[in-house]
């Protein structure tokens, strides 16, 4: 019977080995861990391995979510909002729901920080990692259809793409 090993089993075996992965950091040297989130069930996991990982190698830990105006408020019509307050609101709601995402998953970790930012997701998550000097970048994945990835791409996929440094990528059932 062959055991198919998950993220946190192959990062220990990659450890225990010395080996590393073109290009990549040994995994003490992740003091600075970047996850970011959209709030799903991909994220959660994400975050159960970004998590074990921090509190492994004592990295401090960013969770970020990205609020995409362009997107995110486009086909709304609220006559009694300007932008400007519509933006604000949509800030604070994504922060209120990062720090309940964050709240039960994040108590026992020490160091982790999180933030919201305003932007493409993936230039901002590449943009947040340049400026904080992040070693590694979480992110989960879906797994959607051909189809989809050919006419919308996804943020992770263009982060892996345009990272000038290691991205772990977490699939569906890991964590």
């Amino acid at each position: 019977m062959v055991k198919k090993m998950g993220n946190k089993e192959k990062m220990e075996k990659m450890e225990k080995k010395g080996k590393k992965g073109k290009g990549v950091k040994a995994a003490g040297n992740f003091k600075r861990i970047l996850l970011p989130t959209d709030f799903s069930a991909v994220s959660e996991n994400a975050l159960s391995c970004a998590r074990s990982l921090a509190k492994r190698h004592g990295s401090k830990l960013y969770v970020v979510h990205v609020v995409d105006f362009r997107n995110d408020a486009a086909g709304f019509y609220v006559p009694h909002l300007s932008f400007d307050k519509l933006e604000g609101e949509m800030r604070e709601g994504a922060m209120a729901m990062l720090k309940r995402f964050c709240s039960v998953r994040l108590k026992a970790l020490k160091a982790f920080e999180m933030r919201v930012l305003d932007g493409e997701p993936y230039k901002e998550i590449l943009k947040f990692s340049k400026d904080e000097n992040v070693d590694l970048i979480v992110m989960g994945v879906s797994s959607r259809g051909k189809v989809d990835k050919f006419f919308f791409g996804s943020t992770t996929e263009r982060v892996i793409r345009k990272a000038d440094r290691p991205v772990m990528v977490v699939p569906p059932q890991a964590g």
